[in-house]
């Protein structure tokens, strides 16, 4: 009898312990300052972010960058808590100048969409049969909560995008289909390893140290949810001009072409948005406000709708740690297993003393 009890005590400790280290092994992890950290062993680019002063909210504590996606590693949680990521507004991401509004997230290379926020939760808005409005934060919270549209991250190729299909006249993947093919890799700057040939789709390019700049004119309303939602695009990062103290960004890989051709610009935090009264068309749910192609099997649709507060699910706990590591998500469900071991523990050695 004993011993059939201790078996059945320790088969529950086994398949805990699996349980245990399938949570710490999937999670993405934090830091001590509850930013994204990639999960071990994840292949990452990095994309920069340029956030407008005016998304910042002294009232609600909003002065960080967050950054939300739906699929891929580390993906935001979901309606059925299959993911193990943050809830929306998803994960705070890192900084790289505070003064110029400027952040940064390593986010995986399998991820194929992203959504920049303010990570600030406005909650929903709902309207009822008879036309009565309510917020589920209050209509302050609601409208301080800022974030932009569903961003293609992964990659362009022509055709997806028609800001880079027209620029140069329209020359822009010749010249670098050119470049790749050739000795000379002058137009590609130092950017050369962004540019890739797809066997499906040709010369493209993905956004690693590419940067995220928001258009104050390109301001739709959610027509579903309310939500304002920002455009905008990926520009080449140049980083610092020493000499002006400006970050500068433009469309073209090599600096010195951008700058010949007048298309250097800098990064402006003091951006106004435009009014909503002159915004652009309301946009579907799940409009990206890309031309992207569709048949394209690493950009997904998302399953859900990512710009609702109200379709993420939290499974994630991100509480800091005491010291300067990184912590996992999922910590307090991963302590709270490693506490069930310990008391399952206890209680065989409880039950060899009490039975022998």
């Amino acid at each position: 009898m004993s011993k059939k009890l201790i078996s059945i005590i320790l088969s529950c400790v086994l398949v805990l312990s699996l349980a245990l280290v399938g949570v710490i092994g999937v999670s993405a992890a934090i830091d001590t300052d509850g930013r994204y950290v990639p999960s071990e062993g994840t292949e990452t680019h990095r994309l920069y972010f340029a956030m407008p002063d005016s998304w910042k909210s002294e009232k609600f504590n909003a002065n960080d960058a967050g950054a939300y996606w739906w699929s891929g590693t580390d993906s935001g949680a979901s309606i059925d808590g299959t993911s193990t990521g943050a809830a929306w507004p998803g994960y705070k991401i890192q900084v790289a100048d505070a003064d110029a509004n400027l952040f940064y997230v390593d986010i995986p290379t399998d991820v194929p969409n992203v959504i920049f926020n303010n990570f600030l939760n406005g909650g929903e808005r709902k309207t009822d049969e008879a036309g009565n409005v309510t917020f589920q934060y209050g209509e302050e919270q609601f409208k301080a909560a800022k974030q932009t549209v569903d961003i293609l991250c992964q990659y362009y190729s022509e055709g997806d995008n028609e800001y880079y299909d027209n620029i140069l006249d329209g020359d822009f993947w010749a010249q670098a289909q050119e470049a790749f093919d050739g000795n000379d890799k002058t137009f590609f700057g130092n950017f050369a390893d962004n540019f890739f040939e797809d066997p499906d789709w040709g010369i493209s390019m993905n956004f690693n140290n590419m940067i995220y700049v928001t258009d104050p004119n390109k301001l739709s309303v959610n027509e579903i949810s309310g939500k304002e939602t920002y455009g905008g695009e990926f520009y080449f990062y140049y980083g610092l001009n020493e000499e002006t103290g400006k970050y500068e960004y433009g469309p073209l890989p090599n600096y010195d072409m951008a700058k010949e051709a007048g298309l250097v610009q800098t990064v402006d935090k003091n951006a106004k948005p435009t009014d909503p009264a002159t915004a652009d068309e309301p946009t579907k749910p799940t409009d990206n406000g890309n031309n992207t192609n569709p048949t394209k099997s690493t950009v997904p649709t998302a399953g859900q709708n990512p710009t609702s507060s109200a379709n993420a699910v939290s499974t994630a706990d991100t509480a800091k740690n005491a010291d300067n590591s990184a912590v996992q998500t999922g910590a307090t469900t991963a302590a709270a297993v490693l506490a069930v071991l310990l008391v399952a523990g206890g209680a065989v050695l409880y039950t060899r003393k009490r039975f022998e």
